[in-house]
């Protein structure tokens, strides 16, 4: 039988058997098998398992990529891309087990514009992803990545129901042999270094747009950057949705950019260019440095 997700599939001797296989395995064999298993299952055309420790950023645990092609965008994500990534911003919200689609955490049209999706998928010809989530036990996440070329084409609205079901499958699986692939140094208390990249970072975050915006307007954008649509923003702030979307509007005039995509997209800018351990609005660094035209 064709390895593909579907009932069909999931019912078959074949996907059983490895369940069986998966069950007799020990170790870093057993992670093996479930990589093998669920990248049959999902079609996908890369696998990558991350390492969010509490109060540090993230560490590629293991990948299945074209390494010429990823090591850069690997390099960009743990300087500070992780803090637009959207599957970041929801396990930043949620300490629980997840199973997460790209659809479940963005919106398609704004999504296609921003910096991450350029360069996390246009560069690398992807076009579709599937994240389990969970905790490591010690206050961070694992985060295992399947994601899909624009040959393998999109996950259906199916695909995406079944790999949901699966996902105890996963969670039983890393909690007992993901730590079979790591450096023994992710177990160590991270170094003053890693904390303080980690604690700059979301500082500049946290500060972002004060110096320029209302404090209401500065509310409201605080919630964007983490990810939040407008009208969750609402509810939180205990405003109309209309007058979240006139603050949004505001910022965006402000802020002279037009969409959601925009505003993560100056933020990387912003932090890759300013001192990060001034606890000060990053923009008004920004500002101050020279531009090329």
């Amino acid at each position: 039988m064709s390895e593909m997700l579907s009932l069909e599939y999931l019912a078959s001797p074949e996907w059983n058997g490895k369940i069986a296989q998966l069950i007799a395995l020990e170790g870093k064999a057993r992670a093996e098998a479930l990589f093998d298993m669920f990248s049959a299952a999902l079609r996908s055309d890369e696998m990558m398992l991350f390492h969010f420790r509490e109060n540090v950023g993230p560490e590629v645990v293991e990948h299945r990529t074209p390494k010429s092609v990823r090591q850069q965008q690997i390099n960009d994500y743990k300087n500070g891309f992780y803090l637009t990534d959207p599957f970041y911003l929801a396990i930043e919200r949620s300490i629980e087990n997840q199973a997460i689609s790209l659809k479940d955490v963005v919106d398609q049209d704004d999504f296609q514009t921003s910096d991450f999706f350029v360069r996390h998928y246009v560069d690398t010809d992807l076009v579709d992803e599937m994240c389990y989530c969970m905790s490591d036990g010690q206050g961070g996440h694992i985060l295992l990545s399947f994601a899909r070329s624009r040959d393998a084409g999109r996950y259906s609205d199916k695909e995406l129901e079944l790999a949901k079901a699966i996902a105890p499958i996963v969670f039983g699986t890393l909690s007992s042999s993901w730590r079979h692939f790591a450096d023994p140094k992710l177990f160590a208390p991270p170094s003053p270094e890693e904390v303080k990249l980690h604690d700059d970072l979301k500082r500049a975050r946290d500060n972002f747009g004060r110096s320029l915006l209302t404090d209401r307007e500065f509310e409201v954008v605080q919630m964007m950057l983490r990810g939040y649509p407008i009208d969750v923003i609402a509810k939180r702030l205990k405003m109309a949705e209309g007058t979240a979307k006139v603050h949004r509007r505001n910022i965006y005039a402000k802020l002279d950019i037009s969409s959601m995509a925009e505003l993560f997209s100056l933020f990387i800018d912003v932090v890759g260019e300013v001192n990060v351990g001034l606890d000060a609005d990053p923009l008004l660094q920004y500002g101050q440095v020279p531009r090329s035209n």
